[in-house]
């Protein structure tokens, strides 16, 4: 498997055999190599990374790795470096590489960071976004999304993983290892504080401005930008987003100096985007600008195969998480297959958490609404007959009538829900995420 197989160069007898040993103990196959024409032979090969010394016998590390082909400086490499030669380290850093160690290093520092990218490339070579045919047609498209750098519109109800979508793209494009994936909840950032959050400014720039401070767009140079819930943009920032997409450049608040920013654009939306153009509530070059390739999840109800796969694998998640076996019985597998789940997977995982917590011997044996608890995010109250509900379930119950209904009479514009609420947006997000109401 490739990402087992290790490339070390190293000219130092000692060093190598001891790097040997110790990636071997990992479980890694390593082919140890002295001299730079010996590792130009066999730099094809499928390696999952290449550590490599700087000063080698016939040559410095670094000045051939700044030639070989781009698939060749995209894998992660690892430099070796005494003090002499630092500066070639860290003009490789800036050409792609992914750190360097300066002798005498920590061994278990390179281990760790190795085994840590090692495993990272394992996760998403067997990443799966569902096994009914819908979430296999997305994830063949988004493994051709990974290839290209264009911008991409992730559409679907809240929960249903768009931002699960997202971050696979960046993680399976791999001119994105030199860069962060950067999440922005759009409907979050209040309106004041927008400008600043997304392009950074200047130490005294304005009141409070202590320090020099980058913003979402310069964060995500390299790589991904996520803007989630993008609908929720006001219309100033909407026409200062579209130009930096044009340009790919910007000015920091409080500067005169353009700073540049290289990176893919992925948005998402639970909204009908579309209509909001077409209603002149979205800015229509915008739209196309974000929506180059639109990426429709359905939600989880429309994909029944997909129920009983993600409840084995969530739950798998929250054994290795607590270290516990847990188990289920047929007749509560058979409940959730038969739940609507209108908060998809957000609800389900939510409501598995809740049924492990509530289970006594470690075994999921009969539905939760049985055991007289609430339903997570049906929006109402559950409670054995003759039992009262408690104060604290009865006040989320009316707040979270009374904000779906301010929704609804706001047309879901999350800005003018908060203002007629007499609360700040990014309070709205807040309670709208922790009471599960769909916008």
């Amino acid at each position: 498997m490739t990402h087992k197989k290790l490339l070390l160069i190293e000219d130092d007898l000692i060093l190598g055999e001891s790097l040997v040993q110790r990636f071997e103990l990992e479980g890694l196959k390593v082919i140890w190599l002295r001299r730079l024409a010996e590792a130009q032979l066999q730099i094809d090969s499928p390696w999952g990374a290449i550590v490599s010394d700087v000063r080698l016998p016939d040559g410095l590390a670094t000045e051939w790795y700044a030639q070989l082909p781009a698939a060749c400086r995209q894998l992660p490499w690892y430099f070796l470096t005494g003090y002499g030669s630092v500066n070639d380290a860290v003009g490789a850093l800036q050409a792609g590489a992914r750190e360097y160690l300066t002798k005498p290093f920590d061994t278990e520092k390179l281990v760790s960071a190795v085994m840590e990218v090692l495993s990272s490339h394992l996760e998403v070579a067997t990443t799966v976004l569902g096994i009914s045919p819908a979430m296999r047609r997305v994830e063949e498209l988004v493994h051709k999304l990974s290839k290209q750098k264009t911008s991409v519109l992730v559409s679907g109800e809240s929960g249903v993983g768009k931002e699960v979508v997202a971050q696979m793209i960046h993680n399976l494009d791999l001119r994105s290892k030199k860069g962060a994936f950067v999440a922005v909840n759009c409907a979050a950032v209040p309106d004041s504080m927008m400008e600043a959050e997304f392009f950074g400014y200047e130490k005294g720039a304005f009141t409070g401005s202590h320090r020099a401070h980058k913003g979402f767009v310069e964060r995500a140079d390299g790589g991904t930008l996520f803007l989630d819930e993008v609908g929720d943009l006001p219309a100033s920032m909407q026409a200062k987003l579209l130009r930096v997409l044009q340009e790919r450049c910007f000015f920091r608040l409080g500067s005169e100096r353009t700073t540049h920013s290289d990176f893919r654009i992925i948005a998402a939306t639970n909204r009908d985007l579309y209509a909001d153009m077409l209603a002149g509530k979205f800015r229509e070059d915008l739209f196309y600008r974000l929506a180059v390739i639109r990426i429709e999840i359905p939600p989880l109800r429309d994909r029944p195969e997909d129920i009983r796969w993600l409840t084995e694998l969530i739950l798998q998640q929250i054994t290795a998480e607590q270290g516990t076996p847990i188990a289920m019985s047929e007749l509560f597998l058979r409940d959730v297959m038969a739940r609507t789940w209108r908060g998809n997977v957000r609800e389900l995982r939510a409501y598995l958490e809740h049924a492990v917590v509530m289970s006594d011997s470690g075994i999921l044996d009969q539905p939760m609404a049985n055991r007289g608890t609430a339903q997570p995010g049906n929006g109402s109250v559950t409670t054995p007959p003759g039992a009262l509900p408690s104060l604290h379930a009865v006040v989320e119950d009316a707040e979270r009538g009374h904000i779906r209904k301010a929704l609804g009479h706001c047309d879901g514009s999350l800005g003018k829900t908060a203002d007629a609420l007499g609360i700040s947006r990014k309070t709205l997000w807040e309670k709208m995420k922790r009471l599960e109401i769909n916008a």
